[in-house]
């Protein structure tokens, strides 16, 4: 007669069962659904590299267009530089202007300096930047005559480059990204910040939220801190705009 005896595990092992809680199964022989298999063990292979495959490629994508946004400021700063060192009173200094002397193409020149003026007083947001963001600001902006079109201009102040406002919107806020229906703008050789709202029928208005009295000096090092305090009362607006969208939009959802 022979007795049964039962394997003892060891010391502190515990025994481990797979419950499978899940009607939507992925596994060796494939992937089920209600247990029932629609994909077999090749299909389900390939798919899963291919996907891993898509994820490498999408991490890679997003350093590379980031990259690509950054060297587009980088660009702009350069080309901004030189506009302002440059006699901005002489006729045909345009984007077009520029290109014809250096051979550069107009469309690069042109969202190389739209791309610096957006963020020349806070670069650091361009780390920030999503994969989307990213994308749509270095789109290339239609070509000369096509709808939408806005041609940057070189004229005027030689310390500024003006914009459509439009074109706000399709970059992030130069600090507070949860803004969505505000934008500000660095005026005036950083003495003036301009606010602009874009109105539920899409229409844009703009006015001046902050004007500095206090000239901006010439002294390289009170230059900078003259530029940090405008940086720094841009975020105070920007912080304070996000209050006031938010708001707004409860009061229109009440209204509602």
């Amino acid at each position: 007669m022979s007795t049964r005896t039962k394997k003892k595990l060891p010391r502190g092992k515990q025994l481990r069962t797979k419950k499978v809680s899940s009607s939507s199964l992925k596994g060796v022989n494939g992937i089920a659904v209600d247990r029932q298999f629609f994909m077999g063990p090749r299909d389900t292979n390939s798919i899963t590299k291919i996907f891993a495959e898509i994820d490498a490629h999408e991490k890679a994508a997003e350093k590379l267009v980031l990259q690509t946004a950054k060297a587009y400021y980088n660009a702009g700063n350069i080309l901004a530089n030189a506009i302002r060192n440059f006699n901005y009173k002489a006729k045909g200094l345009t984007a077009k202007a520029i290109a014809d002397a250096s051979g550069f193409s107009e469309r690069r020149i042109t969202l190389a300096l739209k791309i610096f003026k957006h963020f020349e007083n806070n670069p650091d947001a361009l780390n920030g930047l999503t994969l989307r963001d990213s994308l749509k600001l270095i789109a290339p902006p239609p070509a000369a005559g096509e709808e939408g079109y806005n041609r940057v201009d070189l004229g005027g102040d030689p310390g500024q480059i003006h914009l459509d406002y439009g074109d706000l919107f399709k970059l992030p806020s130069t600090v507070n990204h949860t803004l969505r229906s505000y934008r500000t703008i660095m005026a005036e050789k950083m003495s003036e910040i301009v606010v602009v709202k874009r109105t539920g029928d899409g229409s844009l208005i703009s006015k001046r939220f902050a004007h500095f009295g206090e000239d901006v000096p010439q002294d390289p090092d009170l230059r900078m801190a003259y530029k940090i305090m405008s940086q720094k009362t841009q975020a105070a607006i920007e912080d304070y705009l996000a209050v006031r969208e938010q708001s707004e939009h409860s009061s229109g959802e009440a209204q509602g």
